[in-house]
């Protein structure tokens, strides 16, 4: 059994996950039809639960000291501990490698880089999402963020035309991402054909959250969907097709 760990509680659904890099690990295991279930964790029960199964630290704090994030794994059948969503993928395509493979061999270091501007360009969009994951954090996760980072300012408010410009500079950035495609056809993943890879996972699992924040009938969402000439929409679509197997 995996047992893949979030942060939580929150008002995210669990099939969507309450973090994007967690979203890119329930998307993969989705695809692969690979059960799982999810255990959600406090900010400062990361750290301790990691420990416990001897998950490593994913990156270091500004004193060096190692720093544990989620996602992170256990697999029982293995025994195994993995942290971070990419090197997650990794090892599931070399477990079960009867599943179909996220990273086929040859295409990690450009899954990565494409992971990174993806990433990027995400960062624009963080004006008019920052409020809205705040509204879906529970009290007690936000309490627990306090003892492990402090006092979180709270995203400074903007005006219906700031908010504008923002979703605007959203699709102008994602519509770079179309050079990306430039092999693909008329296919939805960056890798052509009717198989996604991770880097489709990353794109998905960052753009859905205003499908779930803002609602699907949002005119933020219907103007997300048309995004890279409809391709954001169509790729959502397929990705979240992938029922997950029930335990």
């Amino acid at each position: 059994m995996i047992t893949l760990y979030d942060m939580g509680p929150s008002s995210f659904p669990e099939s969507m996950g309450g973090s994007p890099h967690v979203r890119k690990v329930i998307f993969t295991l989705n695809y692969k039809s690979l059960p799982f279930k999810i255990t959600t964790l406090h900010f400062d029960s990361i750290e301790p639960t990691a420990k416990s199964l001897n998950a490593p630290p994913t990156t270091t704090k500004p004193d060096g000291s190692p720093k544990y994030t989620v996602p992170f794994i256990h697999d029982t059948r293995t025994g195994k501990s993995i942290s971070d969503s990419f090197l997650i993928a990794e090892y599931l395509d070399k477990t079960y490698p009867d599943t179909p493979a996220v990273v086929p061999k040859g295409t990690g270091t450009l899954q990565l880089v494409f992971t990174d501007v993806v990433q990027r360009k995400m960062m624009c969009l963080m004006p008019v999402l920052m409020p809205k994951y705040e509204e879906w954090c529970s009290e007690e996760l936000i309490e627990s963020r306090r003892k492990v980072y402090g006092e979180v300012l709270k995203p400074p408010k903007i005006s219906e035309e700031e908010e504008r410009a923002v979703w605007e500079s959203g699709r102008k950035t994602f519509g770079e991402l179309a050079a990306a495609y430039v092999h693909s056809g008329n296919s939805v993943f960056v890798m052509g054909g009717d198989r996604p890879v991770f880097a489709d996972f990353v794109v998905a699992s960052m753009v859905v959250a205003i499908k779930v924040m803002f609602g699907e009938e949002s005119e933020e969402w219907r103007d997300v969907v048309g995004w890279n000439e409809g391709r954001i929409g169509r790729l959502v679509e397929k990705v979240l097709g992938y029922p997950k197997v029930e335990v």
